[in-house]
């Protein structure tokens, strides 16, 4: 019996709401208060209550959406982080995709098949849709386009649509990391960066050097 299908699948809605977490995850990991971090034996009950700080960030307590306004939103520490995130992520998906799919992923030979299976297997796994456009130079620049990407598109702030996508660029990274994790899984290395086009749309460009 194969061990993977012996295992319960997870919610989409419980994604969902994981995925939502990596950017306010990434920006409490920062600023997190180590002293108040540093539990004694007598508090193994410790418990987050409403008026409980979840980081050193002005405001950010649980309920609310605070932490979105943060100076570091955007910053190069924050971003790496959840790029880094998205490229592990991206490594072990596809050991797993690979195994599941067993001989009928043999035929990824060359780096159109491997976007192919980007655009295929691992949005369809991650984000529960494929992608809806794929192009490419064949001098090794790829353009992918998701018109709606699962990732951002339930954000949607009280300021407006231009502060949802001001927003909403954080969580790219992840999807960035994603892809490269599985391109660098297939030993390409690879520059990813994403632009959001239209909300909720997502165009994301990728430079490789290997010519197809």
């Amino acid at each position: 019996m194969d061990v993977l299908d012996s295992q319960r699948q997870v919610s989409g809605v419980c994604f969902d709401l994981l995925l939502q977490e990596l950017v306010p995850l990434s920006l409490r990991v920062s600023h997190f208060d180590d002293k108040k971090g540093q539990l004694q034996e007598s508090d193994k009950d410790y418990q987050t209550r409403i008026d409980t700080k979840l980081s050193q960030l002005d405001g950010d307590y649980p309920g609310t959406v605070a932490i979105y306004d943060s100076k570091t939103l955007n910053e190069d520490e924050e971003t790496l982080k959840v790029e880094a995130y998205g490229y592990s992520t991206g490594l072990r998906l596809t050991e797993v995709l690979m195994y599941k799919a067993g001989n009928s992923l043999n035929k990824i030979v060359d780096i159109l098949d491997i976007m192919k299976f980007v655009c295929r297997d691992v949005w369809k796994c991650s984000f529960n849709k494929q992608m809806d456009n794929l192009r490419t130079n064949h001098r090794g620049t790829f353009v992918l386009i998701d018109n709606e990407h699962r990732l951002i598109s339930r954000l949607n702030s009280s300021k407006g649509n231009p502060d949802s996508i001001s927003k909403a660029r954080s969580y790219l990274w992840f999807s960035c990391g994603l892809i490269r994790g599985v391109l660098m899984s297939f030993g390409v290395e690879a520059h990813v960066s994403a632009e959001i086009s239209q909300f909720p749309s997502v165009i994301f460009n990728i430079q490789t050097t290997i010519n197809n």
